[in-house]
C-alpha cells in the first residue's frame, strides 16, 4: 500500500518559528523558522521514507471565508516582525527539497489538503495529513489519518473520538458549537466542549438538533438544559455561519483532478539548488545532514594557479594587465573602516583560475611582503587608467581603501553585487561567497571561518591568507563573466542599460560622498541626551503613579498586562499573540485618547527611541581621525532601488516631529562653509503624472499649481464652508495614499472616517483623474502577462519574488504597483547625484555632496562659492531627467541640516 503525506506548510512555519530559538545570518536575516522548517521536512522524508509527498501553503490573501464573514480570523496575532522576512524562503526550501508545493488565492491550505485527501485516498493509497490543525480531523476515515508530528499523535477514527468525544464526521458540528477563538469562528456563546459533546451525541448533528430544539430542555444529562436551549435558539444563524466557516472545500480546482498519487512522487532534492539556498541562509550545520540523507557529495574545485608576488614580479604582472586591459581586484584590510584601516594586501586576477596576491603586512615570519611604495610605482598608473577596466565585489569599499592610500582609481566597470541585485532585486544575499556558489559552483571559505582562531587577518598564516585572497579575486572575475553573460541576454537589455548608465557611475559618487562625511555637533547631542533623559524620568514616574506599581515599560508582555488587565482598557479589535495582547505602535495609536496611560506610553516611546537610536548612538560613530560621521550608503538593499544608509541609518531620522527635527540640527557644516539643502517637491506625484499621462494631474504641475489644493478643489468643489487647510490635508493624504496603493480601510484609519466615506473619496479621485486608474490597471496587466513591473529607467520587480505572506492582505500587489513610481524617484535622484558630482569636481574643490536622504541632497560648500553652487545644485536636480511635467526643487542655505 502506498502512503501519501500531505503537509500543512503554513502550520509547519509557525511551529518551526516558535520551536527554534532566535537565529540570524551574518547580514541580519532572521532564520530560526527556516532552520526549523528545513529540519522538520527533512526529518519527515528520512524517518517516514516518504515516497509520495506534497506541501500546501496559505497565500496570505483573503479567502472565500473572509467574504462570507469579514471578521474571520480578525483575532489572529500579527505575523511576528522577525518572521516576515523569512516568509519568501519557505516555498523555496520545500521546492529545493523536491516537494510538490500547492497554493491558491481565495482558499486556505486546509481546503487544498482536503481536496487532495478526498481525491487520493483509497484502499490502495493511505493519506496522512501532517498537521496540528483540529479542523482537518473532520477528514479522518478508514484511509485518511491526521498526524500531529510535533506531538507524535495519530488521529484515526478512535483518536478523534478520544480527543473530541464525537466521530470525525461530527467534528464540523462540534466545532460550530464551541467556536474557535483563534479563527474568530463565533460558535454559541456559553456552550463549551462537554455541552457540545452531549448535544452532538444526543442529536447526531446540528441540523437534527435545530429540528428538535425543544427537546434540549428535557435532557437530564445536560446541566442547565433550559439555559442551553435558549442559547441555541438565539444562535442558530451563528451556528450556520460557523458551519460554513469550518466546512472544508474538497473540490478546489485544479487539485480535484489530481487522482494519482504518482503525481506527488518524490524524486529527491535539487541538490545544487538546495545547497545554494542553505549556503545563502548560512545553514552549514545541516548541509552535511543533507548530503548524508541524499547520499550526494559536493563537486570538487578545479586546481588553481595562485601566486604570491615579490617585488621583482610587479612590473611583469603590470605589463600583462596592460595587455589584457581588464582585471578583478580585492583588498584585504585590518578593519572595515576604509579611512583608518591598514592595507594588508591586494589580490588581482585577469584570467580565470589564476590570481596573484601582493602582501604588505603580516605577523607571519614566513610572509613574502612588498613595500607599498614599490607597488604604487608599478600599479598606480594601472589603477588610475580609465582604459584599463576593473571589476570587484562591493567595489565601492575597495575604491575607498585605495583612495585612502593615495591611489586614484578609474575605469570602474563592474560590481558583482550590483549586477546580481538588478537581476534579482528581491533577494538578500549578493555577497561574493553566495554568488560564487550560485554562478560558478564554487564553495569559498568565509571570513569567519578564516579568522576563527585569530583576532585579525594579520595573524592568519600567510599562505592561507594568500590563497583566500586569490580566490576572492579569481571568483570575482568568474562571477563577473557569468553575470555579464546573463545581462547580455535580450530580456535584460533595459536592466543592462540601467546597470551601465546609472548604478555603476553612482559607485564613485557614493564613495566620494561617504569619504567626505559630515560634521556632527556631539556637544549639542549630549545636551539633548540629558534633556530627553529627564523627560523619560518624568514620564516613567507619571506612568508608575497611574498604576501604583513599577514595571518594565519596554516589555510588551508587562505593558499588556498593565493596560488590559489592571487598567481594564478594552481589547475589542486588538490582536493577541501567544502570551499577550498587542501593544505595538499601530495598536496604541488606535487607542490614543482612550486613557491617559496610552498617551503617556506613546510619548515615552517617542523619547526613548530618539534617545537610544540617534541622540546616544551618533557620537560614538564619529570617526576619530576625521572627526566627522561617515555613513555607509547601500545600493543593493532595497528592491525599489532607493539608497539605504547604515552605521548610522540616517534615512529614518523623523522629520515630522519637533524632536526629530531637533536631532537633524546636530548635523552642521564645517567652519567657513554652509549647507545647501535641496529637496525634490512632490516628485512621486510628478512621476505618476508622467507615467499615467493624466491631463488634469499633469496640467496642475505644468501650471505650477499646488497639487494638494488642486485635488481638494476637485474632490470638495461644493464644500464652501469647511476649513480649506483641513481639506488640503485630506487631499494630500489621498494623493500620496493612491501612490502607495492605500485602500479604503487604510485611508479610513488615516483620516479617522468611515470606510464608506474613504471609498467614496477614492472613487471621486479616480473620476477626476481617470488616466491614473487606467495606469494602475495597465500595471496589473503587466504583472500578469510579463510577470514584472518596470521603472522609467528599466529597473524591474518580479511578481514571483514579492512575497506578501505575513504582511497583511494586498501587500504584494501594493508593493508591485508602487515599484515603478518609487523606483523612478530613486533613479532620478541618483542621476542628479552623478551629474552634480561630476560638475562640482570641475567647478570647485570647496563643494561636495555629503548626504542623500529620501528625495533630499545636502551639499557642503565654502561660503565663497555658495551662491553659484546653489544654482548648480538646483539646476542639476531639476534637469536630471526630462519628464512631461517639470521637476521642482525646494532649496535653502543653512549652517545646520535641521536649521531654518
Amino acid at each position: 500500500m502506498n502512503t501519501t503525506y500531505l503537509v500543512d506548510g503554513s502550520g509547519y512555519i509557525f511551529r518551526a518559528y516558535y520551536g527554534v530559538a532566535p537565529l540570524s545570518t551574518s547580514d541580519g536575516l532572521p532564520t530560526n523558522a527556516l532552520l526549523g522548517f528545513s529540519r522538520m521536512i527533512m526529518k519527515l522524508i528520512k524517518d517516514k521514507q516518504a515516497s509520495s509527498i506534497a506541501v500546501a501553503f496559505d497565500t496570505g490573501k483573503p479567502t472565500f471565508r473572509h467574504k462570507m464573514y469579514s471578521e474571520y480570523k480578525a483575532n489572529r496575532a500579527e505575523c511576528p516582525e522577525d518572521l516576515v522576512p523569512q516568509m519568501p524562503y519557505f516555498r523555496k526550501i520545500a521546492k529545493a527539497l523536491g516537494l510538490v508545493c500547492y497554493e491558491k488565492e481565495g482558499f486556505e491550505a486546509d481546503d487544498i489538503l482536503a481536496t487532495l485527501a478526498v481525491n487520493l485516498a483509497s484502499d490502495d493509497n493511505k493519506v496522512v495529513i501532517v498537521s496540528g490543525d483540529k479542523d482537518l480531523t473532520q477528514l479522518v476515515n478508514d484511509n485518511v489519518v491526521v498526524w500531529d508530528a510535533m506531538r507524535d499523535i495519530n488521529y484515526d477514527h478512535q483518536g478523534v473520538v478520544d480527543k473530541f468525544g464525537v466521530r470525525p464526521d461530527q467534528v464540523r458540528d462540534y466545532l460550530s458549537l464551541v467556536g474557535d477563538a483563534s479563527d474568530n469562528v463565533p460558535g454559541v456563546k456559553g456552550v463549551g466542549p462537554k455541552t457540545a459533546q452531549r448535544l452532538i451525541q444526543e442529536f447526531e448533528s446540528i441540523d437534527k438538533m435545530i429540528v428538535d430544539v425543544d427537546k434540549i430542555k428535557d435532557l437530564e444529562k445536560l446541566r442547565g438544559a433550559k439555559g442551553v436551549q435558549a442559547k441555541i435558539e438565539s444562535s442558530i444563524e451563528q451556528m450556520r455561519l460557523s458551519q460554513d466557516l469550518i466546512d472544508l472545500d474538497s473540490k478546489v480546482e485544479p487539485f480535484n483532478k489530481i487522482l494519482d498519487f504518482n503525481d506527488l512522487t518524490w524524486h529527491g532534492p535539487n541538490q545544487d539548488e538546495l545547497e545554494l539556498l542553505f549556503h545563502e541562509l548560512e545553514f552549514s550545520s545541516i548541509l552535511k545532514t543533507v548530503n548524508s540523507i541524499f547520499k550526494k557529495s559536493k563537486k570538487e574545485l578545479k586546481d588553481k594557479k595562485y601566486k604570491v608576488l615579490e617585488t621583482k614580479d610587479l612590473e611583469s604582472i603590470a605589463k600583462k594587465i596592460r595587455k589584457e586591459g581588464y582585471f578583478a581586484f580585492d583588498t584585504e584590510t585590518s578593519s572595515l573602516d576604509p579611512l583608518t584601516c591598514d592595507l594588508i594586501g591586494v589580490s588581482i586576477s585577469f584570467k580565470e583560475d589564476e590570481a596573484y596576491f601582493v602582501g604588505f603586512a603580516s605577523f607571519d615570519p614566513s610572509a613574502v611582503l612588498v613595500e607599498l611604495e614599490d607597488f604604487r610605482k608599478a600599479f598606480s598608473g594601472i589603477f588610475a587608467s580609465e582604459e584599463i577596466k576593473k571589476c570587484g565585489a562591493n567595489i565601492k569599499f575597495d575604491l575607498q581603501v585605495l583612495n585612502a592610500q593615495g591611489f586614484e582609481v578609474g575605469g570602474v566597470d563592474f560590481d558583482t553585487m550590483l549586477a546580481a541585485h538588478l537581476i534579482s532585486p528581491d533577494k538578500r544575499d549578493y555577497g561574493l561567497k553566495s554568488l560564487a556558489y550560485k554562478y560558478i559552483g564554487e564553495s569559498m571559505i568565509s571570513y569567519e571561518e578564516l579568522t576563527k582562531d585569530s583576532d585579525s587577518l594579520l595573524e592568519i598564516p600567510f599562505e592561507m591568507l594568500s590563497k583566500y585572497a586569490c580566490h576572492d579575486a579569481d571568483a570575482t572575475l568568474k562571477v563577473r563573466n557569468a553575470l555579464q553573460k546573463e545581462l547580455n541576454e535580450d530580456k535584460y537589455e533595459t536592466v543592462l542599460n540601467l546597470f551601465r548608465s546609472l548604478e555603476m557611475p553612482l559607485v564613485k559618487a557614493l564613495a566620494k560622498m561617504e569619504m567626505a562625511g559630515i560634521e556632527v555637533d556631539t556637544k549639542y547631542l549630549n545636551g539633548l541626551s540629558d534633556e530627553f533623559g529627564a523627560e523619560l524620568d518624568d514620564l516613567t514616574k507619571r506612568i508608575y503613579s497611574l498604576v501604583e506599581e513599577e514595571f518594565n515599560i519596554n516589555s510588551p508582555k508587562q505593558l499588556s498586562e498593565v493596560l488590559f488587565d489592571k487598567l481594564g482598557i478594552s481589547t475589542k479589535g486588538i490582536k493577541k499573540n501567544k502570551t499577550a495582547y498587542s501593544t505595538n505602535s499601530a495598536t496604541l495609536e488606535k487607542l490614543k485618547g482612550s486613557h491617559e496611560m496610552i498617551d503617556l506610553i506613546l510619548e515615552y516611546r517617542s523619547f526613548y527611541k530618539l534617545k537610544s537610536t540617534y541622540v546616544d548612538a551618533l557620537p560614538p560613530l564619529v570617526n576619530e581621525k576625521t572627526k566627522r560621521l561617515h555613513a555607509n550608503f547601500n545600493q543593493a538593499i532595497t528592491a525599489t532601488g532607493r539608497l539605504s544608509s547604515s552605521n548610522p541609518n540616517l534615512q529614518n531620522i523623523p522629520i515630522k516631529s519637533k524632536n526629530g527635527r531637533r536631532i537633524r540640527k546636530a548635523f552642521s557644516a564645517k567652519k567657513g562653509s554652509s549647507f545647501i539643502i535641496a529637496d525634490y517637491s512632490q516628485v512621486e506625484l510628478r512621476i505618476l503624472a508622467h507615467l499615467s499621462e493624466d491631463k488634469a494631474l499633469s496640467n496642475a504641475f505644468v501650471n505650477g499649481e499646488d497639487i494638494h489644493s488642486k485635488t481638494a478643489q476637485e474632490l470638495f468643489a461644493g464644500d464652501l464652508f469647511s476649513d480649506k487647510k483641513e481639506l488640503r490635508r485630506i487631499a494630500k493624504t489621498i494623493n500620496f495614499g493612491i501612490i502607495y496603493g492605500m485602500g479604503a480601510f487604510r485611508l479610513a484609519g488615516e483620516l479617522d472616517i468611515s470606510r464608506n466615506q474613504a471609498q467614496e473619496y477614492i472613487d471621486q479621485y479616480f473620476s477626476r483623474y481617470p488616466s491614473v486608474l487606467q495606469y494602475f490597471e495597465r500595471l496589473k496587466s503587466d504583472m500578469d502577462i510579463l510577470g514584472y513591473v518596470e521603472t522609467l529607467f528599466g529597473r524591474r520587480r518580479y511578481k514571483e519574488d514579492v512575497d506578501g505572506s505575513g504582511r497583511g492582505y494586498g501587500y504584494a500587489e501594493r508593493a508591485l504597483l508602487n515599484a515603478p513610481i518609487q523606483g523612478t524617484a530613486a533613479e532620478i535622484i541618483k542621476k542628479a547625484m552623478i551629474n552634480l558630482n561630476q560638475r562640482l569636481a570641475k567647478f570647485s574643490q570647496d563643494a561636495r555632496i555629503v548626504l542623500q536622504v529620501h528625495d533630499e541632497l545636502i551639499v557642503e560648500a565654502s561660503k565663497k562659492v555658495i551662491e553659484p553652487v546653489f544654482d548648480l545644485v538646483v539646476e542639476s536636480m531639476e534637469n536630471a531627467v526630462a519628464l512631461s511635467v517639470p521637476l521642482k526643487v525646494e532649496a535653502r542655505i543653512s549652517e545646520r541640516w535641521g536649521g531654518e
